[in-house]
């Protein structure tokens, strides 16, 4: 089974880990999507197993496979904006980059 997301591929740790917790043994592939901003996220799974059959009780329960793992990223901090996005913008402080280049500079020689 082939199932494909709009989940992006950003993400693909945070659902590796998802699917280990709930010994789940799906295969994330990566999938290149024009109309989208990033690649997207595939998912494979055998049929008739037991992750087959734990995926179809997970995904009545919560509405939908994509829904309950659109829900469990929102769970882990990421905007539900940005799911088929990609991965968050992480917050720098620039004077602490720009003191460890001035220190780069120096251990390298190109400053004094």
């Amino acid at each position: 089974m082939i199932i494909k997301t709009h989940i992006s591929y950003g993400y693909h740790d945070l659902l590796k880990i998802f699917f280990n917790a709930n010994n789940l043994e799906v295969v994330i592939g990566e999938r290149e999507d024009n109309n989208a901003a990033s690649n997207q996220v595939d998912l494979m799974y055998e049929d008739d197993s037991d992750t087959s059959y734990n995926i179809t009780f997970m995904s009545v329960k919560h509405l939908g496979l994509e829904n309950m793992l659109c829900d469990y990223l929102i769970r882990c901090g990421i905007l539900p904006s940005r799911i088929s996005i990609g991965k968050m913008n992480i917050k720098r402080d620039m004077a602490e980059l720009d003191k460890k280049w001035e220190e780069h500079r120096k251990a390298i020689g190109i400053a004094r």
